[in-house]
């Protein structure tokens, strides 16, 4: 009794036991744990419904769903930013529409983007995101096939006469035009119907396609990932530029009129108005895009090669007690190693933080978007002011290179696809190379947007150089005088028209534009408005290219007595190449910012609150950016119209442009990029300089999770535990 007695003394007073609550917690941690892996381990295999058949398993890796994903932004790039642009000058010639109204057209399918994005990022989100995907993808190609059928509509474009005196002068009106466009309204609600399909169709892709790529190759890959698939993004529109180019060289009507009456009505795409087969790409991208809307949503919910990743991420968070922090939050850290919560995770429990933020912390709750509106959308601001930039020069830039260095519609839609296109999608690659390769934390990559941005400044003059067209006689210039001297109109009291006493026998018609080309011996070069305004009266033969005997031409030209070449005069301007030169790097440097930006905002959200805030970050970009962009840039080529094209009855000017002011039209172009450039850096600047401070990264990252699990030693205190839960 007595050694029981010393014994029981010697072990001192007994303990509660901490190993029995300790074991049940682990246990029903491992229970959960081992719960949420079963759904995701169902959800990892790919079909569509109750249809999962095993030889559909070779589409659940990572290599399938990047071609895949990729395909499908290539073909939104296509269509969106590759087709549509190098159709803008064939549609407004084809149905007589102003630039601007073309810009309205291009502003719908950011209408379509806005409306939906919300319900779709965040819905679509919290559901199965392959079928997402994929119903965006059918409508891509609903819109695409539906943005063609204005052109089956309407009546073939051919507004000319049958006959050899086609556009020179002649005493009688052989001129029989089919009515102006009936049905243009028709037309221009199809195309912004269709173009409003593509916006929707868009919306998952950069919201869910994102978050998507994001939760299944792990926080390791996931900015190489994404630089990967924003560079198809940019490589798409190559293709569709390029695609463009190719039809553009064959007449709208080809497939149903004769070539000669082709070549005698149209002529070939160097005449003003040579309307090409813009249609076609948009038939074949539908096809394309169709092809890839089963696989992509036979796609598995989650990537078997990515499970053990989500174990990794639920055995932290519910150990944790919270959700694992981003590794760039905005906010300070707590420790080394975070805090251990005994208890349930914190769900709707409130804390005092400093800042006057306090909300409770809840996935559902609107605070998320407040902290977006916090931190994000001062970064998101860079984005939406650049893209104003970006969207109006891209989508109006083959136009650009159409009347400033006189280009053809097919050749300047080959520069846009071998320049612009590849240099960007080379520059998203770049900047998340460099993310990923040397792990740069929030402020650097920041900084390395600012320096970007900087870079994008400073080439911007690229504007500056610019061709001045030749002077178009009765519009811009008086008629020459027998010496071939001219009076310009802004310097000249005699007022130009285009009805002169040497054209008095001639019933010409304003409606109609066929440029011809004087050349005179000592260099200059005059443009006539049509053959029938010069005055010439032999019949034009497709094989000399060359009208004769026009009135309105002096003796002393280069050509043989009173003869003009058709179409507009060859520019003599060398500055398209020195353009292009700086316009490359330009491209490389503006498109390399969007990667760094998102990886920013990706780290600064919650897991499962990344579709929403990506798709809150497509509405701000849109918005402030994208949406007035088109107008405005197309409102800038309506400023410098010189000449509309007139009406067939009447005076009245109407439809699209003829010719634009060079010089006024670069500078424009040129105010407005250095504008938005630099409240673009200036924005990002400021945010480096408030928040630089405070951003700092999560060290939970760099702690095994060995580490995490068996430390118990942290003080918990309310600002250290709420402020890494803001989301």
């Amino acid at each position: 009794l007595f050694r029981s007695h010393s014994r029981q003394a010697s072990q001192g007073v007994p303990y509660r036991s901490v190993e029995k609550p300790r074991r049940i917690r682990d246990e029903k941690q491992n229970e959960i744990i081992e719960m949420e892996m079963s759904v995701l381990v169902k959800e990892s295999q790919c079909g569509i419904g109750r249809w999962r058949p095993t030889w559909l398993s070779f589409l659940g890796s990572r290599k399938w769903m990047i071609i895949l994903l990729c395909w499908y932004c290539a073909v939104q790039g296509i269509v969106v930013n590759g087709l549509v642009p190098s159709a803008i000058s064939s549609i407004e010639r084809r149905f007589k529409l102003s630039t601007s109204t073309m810009g309205r057209i291009v502003q719908f399918y950011d209408f379509g983007y806005v409306l939906f994005c919300i319900p779709v990022s965040y819905f679509g989100g919290r559901h199965s995101k392959p079928s997402v995907l994929g119903a965006g993808l059918a409508l891509i190609a609903f819109g695409s096939i539906l943005f063609s059928t204005p052109h089956m509509l309407a009546d073939s474009y051919s507004a000319t006469q049958d006959n050899k005196s086609f556009g020179s002068c002649s005493t009688k009106a052989l001129w029989n035009f089919s009515d102006a466009n009936p049905g243009t309204f028709r037309f221009v609600f199809l195309f912004c119907v269709a173009h409003f399909l593509h916006g929707i169709g868009a919306t998952p892709l950069f919201t869910i396609g994102v978050s998507y790529i994001d939760e299944n190759v792990g926080k390791a890959l996931s900015s190489l990932f994404v630089g990967i698939f924003y560079s198809f993004a940019v490589f798409g529109p190559a293709a569709g530029f390029l695609t463009a180019s190719t039809f553009l060289k064959y007449h709208t009507d080809f497939w149903h009129l004769p070539a000669e009456q082709i070549l005698r009505v149209s002529g070939d795409e160097t005449d003003p108005s040579w309307v090409g087969a813009w249609w076609i790409g948009f038939v074949i991208a539908s096809l394309v895009a169709m092809t890839a809307v089963v696989p992509i949503v036979c796609l598995p919910k989650v990537l078997p090669e990515s499970l053990k990743w989500h174990r990794n991420r639920l055995v932290e968070a519910i150990q944790a007690g919270r959700r694992r922090t981003p590794e760039c939050c905005g906010l300070p850290g707590t420790n080394k190693t975070g805090a251990l919560y005994q208890d349930a995770p914190l769900q709707g429990k409130s804390f005092n933080l400093p800042y006057s933020h306090q909300c409770p912390i809840h996935a559902h709750n609107p605070c998320n978007v407040l902290t977006l509106f916090f931190f994000s959308h001062f970064s998101v601001m860079n984005m939406d002011l650049s893209g104003l930039v970006i969207t109006g020069a891209s989508s109006f830039m083959s136009k650009y290179l159409e009347r400033q260095f006189n280009v053809p519609p097919s050749r300047s839609s080959l520069l846009i696809g071998c320049i612009m296109v590849p240099m960007a999608g080379v520059g998203c690659m770049i900047s998340g190379f460099i993310v990923q390769y040397f792990r740069l934390n929030c402020v650097t990559t920041l900084k390395l947007s600012v320096g970007l941005l900087f870079l994008s400044l400073l080439l911007t003059p690229m504007y500056l150089i610019y061709c001045p067209h030749d002077p178009l006689v009765g519009v811009e210039t008086t008629y020459p005088d027998r010496d071939g001297q001219i009076s310009v109109g802004n310097y000249s009291d005699i007022e130009p028209s285009l009805r002169s006493t040497c054209n008095s026998h001639c019933l010409c018609s304003e409606a109609e534009f066929r440029p011809v080309c004087a050349e005179f011996l000592d260099g200059r070069q005059l443009s006539y408005y049509s053959p029938c305004f010069a005055g010439c009266s032999e019949p034009y033969t497709p094989m000399q290219k060359v009208y004769s005997n026009c009135s309105c031409v002096v003796e002393t030209s280069r050509l043989h007595v009173r003869q003009v070449k058709k179409g507009l005069c060859e520019s003599k301007c060398k500055g398209l190449l020195g353009f292009l030169i700086i316009f490359a790097p330009l491209s490389l440097c503006t498109f390399a910012v969007g990667v760094p930006i998102i990886s920013v905002i990706l780290r600064t959200v919650d897991y499962n609150d990344r579709s929403f805030a990506l798709g809150i970050q497509g509405i701000l970009v849109r918005v402030i950016g994208t949406i007035p962009a088109p107008v405005l840039f197309g409102w800038m080529f309506d400023v410098s119209c010189i000449r509309y094209q007139s009406e067939l009855c009447g005076d009245s000017e109407s439809g699209s442009c003829l010719l634009y002011s060079n010089k006024l039209l670069a500078d424009l172009f040129l105010t407005f990029s250095i504008i938005g450039q630099a409240l673009a850096m200036g924005i990002l600047t400021t945010v480096l300089m408030v928040y630089g401070g405070t951003l700092q990264d999560d060290p939970l990252l760099d702690v095994p999770l060995e580490e995490v699990r068996h430390d118990e030693d942290v003080d918990l205190s309310p600002h250290e535990t709420a402020l890494p839960l803001l989301q």
